[in-house]
């Protein structure tokens, strides 16, 4: 597992909430607390929506960050910034996947692999990204750990978000 520190919170904000940088992430779960403290279940609830748009919509067992995001935007805006946020966010399956492919010391492990995982944490004006890996099994194997602590900072690079390894 890997902690980054980013080094500019405005801008990873920015392109956090603001821009479409963390679409290909679902979301797990929330927490944010301002003046009241909120709570957010990423699981999707397939009964809300008819079969035909449950097909149409390829829909995952978490949110897609992009549907969620105008409603983590109104909760945050404003002129005071929040106490508290953690987002635990989901790298999509079908990215995940080619992610695993790419680390040849990982094959077959994606078996194991449930999803990787980025926490976004922020407290105190500072913001954190921790890596993770959620397995259906046990495995010994920390390669695809390594690997996505890998892929995660070159997605932050690619952002054009400067951090820390903390």
């Amino acid at each position: 597992m890997i902690c980054l520190k980013i080094k500019n919170t405005r801008e990873f904000m920015q392109k956090f909430l603001m821009s479409e940088a963390f679409a290909d992430f679902l979301l797990a779960e929330a927490r944010i607390d301002t003046c009241v403290s909120y709570s957010i279940d990423g699981h999707v609830r397939k009964e809300f929506y008819s079969k035909e748009e449950q097909e149409q919509l390829k829909l995952h067992e978490f949110a897609a960050w992009e549907s969620v995001r105008p409603q983590i935007v109104q909760i945050v805006k404003g002129k005071r910034t929040p106490l508290f946020m953690k987002l635990v966010l989901a790298y999509v399956p079908e990215k995940a996947k080619e992610c695993l492919a790419e680390a040849e010391s990982a094959e077959g492990s994606e078996s194991f692999i449930k999803y990787l995982l980025c926490t976004v944490k922020y407290e105190s004006g500072v913001i954190t990204l921790t890596g993770g890996v959620s397995y259906q099994g046990f495995t010994m194997d920390k390669n695809p750990e390594k690997h996505w602590d890998h892929t995660l900072c070159s997605l932050m690079e690619k952002m054009g978000l400067e951090y820390e390894i903390i």
